[in-house]
């Protein structure tokens, strides 16, 4: 395996912190790994914050050097792992693969089972052989259709279709239900800051008691909109043609799953939320196929960066609603930039325990979720902190 020594480095004397540019650390090295720094010395892999983000121990002992070249080489200790997974696996599956046989074919493992036909298995004194005609003429003799409880692995298969069958009434019901939650398509976009698209679905309205089906992609244009405010989107039926509106009003709690309506109007489904730029446009995103609205603005500025040089040292709130619709998501998109001494955290709620950390120099892009209240929590580890949190999309419960 050769060396991997793309891209530079960036160390500092007496520390453990490699910063690179033009690397790409997880896909290339792993704990363990050897790494050559611009110094010439040798120093052990400890751990991989990101693509540009790596520690070593002991701590840099050369002079510090912000573009520096430098090398990643592999262990021998792979080969040798290897190799007692190897023997492992020889040891337990050996005398398996020995009763198998030497054919790599489904027609020689058969062979070698003696399963080339029925005569390779013993037939008992109740459990016969019965060709397809056999199975198909035999009657359903004492089958009932009354019991509804679940089928169990002790039931016979004449059970389980009684069981099956009776149950489904219930499971007609249970469609019913499921359909009430119904949304599919229906994906924002924003073709500019005055308009919004969504294209071709379906979505179940509450208040028609139906679904409502797009055919042809809904836009709004020529939008006017209150600065920094968040606007809702709601599909509804004018004159018998789908449409959506854009309104401020917030949306009801989920009535099924995570489908809500509008606040006071059954007849409106919500599909979405986007807030306005202090100018009054839609701020600028694009709609993943995991469900998020990613932002695609500069996310290291106002509104997006929701924390800049936090130094807290116990468990302090971060508020996100500038910039995420608390009332319909419980998960934001965000990325971590550490330029302080400590390890930076983001805490679950008000306790002292890391869900995501970046070591001092670091940058950490994750998904996470909101407290009740809609808002993030952060500690450092120690005094000196410096941490920044640009919020760069949300998920959207609809």
């Amino acid at each position: 395996m050769t060396w991997y020594k793309s891209g530079t480095v960036s160390v500092v004397q007496n520390s453990n912190a490699v910063v690179g540019t033009g690397t790409a650390f997880i896909a290339n090295s792993r704990v363990g790994d050897a790494f050559r720094g611009p110094d010439g010395g040798w120093y052990e892999v400890t751990n991989i914050a990101s693509d540009t983000a790596l520690s070593i121990a002991p701590n840099y002992i050369g002079a510090t050097n912000a573009t520096g070249a430098y090398a990643l080489a592999p262990m021998q200790g792979y080969v040798k792992d290897s190799a007692d997974a190897l023997r492992a696996l020889v040891n337990q599956f050996g005398g398996v693969l020995a009763v198998l046989g030497e054919t790599p074919t489904q027609a020689g493992v058969r062979s070698a089972l003696n399963l080339t036909n029925t005569d390779g298995l013993p037939e008992g004194p109740t459990n016969k052989y019965m060709t397809a005609a056999g199975v198909r003429g035999t009657t359903l003799t004492g089958l009932d259709l009354t019991v509804k409880t679940p089928v169990v692995a002790t039931d016979t298969v004449l059970a389980a279709f009684g069981k099956l069958q009776a149950s489904k009434a219930d499971a007609s019901s249970l469609s019913t239900i499921i359909d009430t939650a119904l949304i599919s398509g229906l994906i924002p976009s924003r073709p500019s800051p005055t308009s919004l698209t969504f294209s071709t679905g379906t979505a179940y309205i509450p208040g028609l008691g139906r679904r409502i089906t797009v055919t042809a992609d809904i836009t709004l244009s020529g939008l006017a909109l209150a600065s920094n405010t968040w606007y809702y989107a709601y599909l509804y039926e004018s004159s018998g043609v789908p449409a959506v509106e854009l309104v401020a009003t917030v949306p009801t709690a989920p009535y099924m799953g995570s489908a809500r309506t509008k606040t006071g109007d059954t007849s409106r489904r919500f599909i979405g939320a986007f807030r306005s730029a202090p100018s009054g446009g839609v701020l600028g995103f694009t709609m993943g196929n995991d469900g998020m609205i990613n932002y695609r603005d500069n996310l290291i500025a106002a509104p997006y960066r929701v924390l800049s040089n936090g130094a807290a040292t116990a468990p302090t709130i971060v508020v996100t609603s500038a910039i995420a619709p608390i009332n319909v998501t419980k998960s934001v998109r965000l990325n971590m930039n550490n330029n302080g001494a400590p390890v930076a955290n983001l805490a679950p709620g008000n306790f002292n325990v890391t869900m995501v950390g970046a070591d001092p120099g670091g940058k950490v892009s994750c998904d996470t979720t909101l407290d009740d209240s809609g808002n993030l929590w952060y500690f450092n580890s120690g005094t000196g902190g410096s941490l920044s949190i640009d919020i760069t999309g949300y998920g959207m419960d609809r």
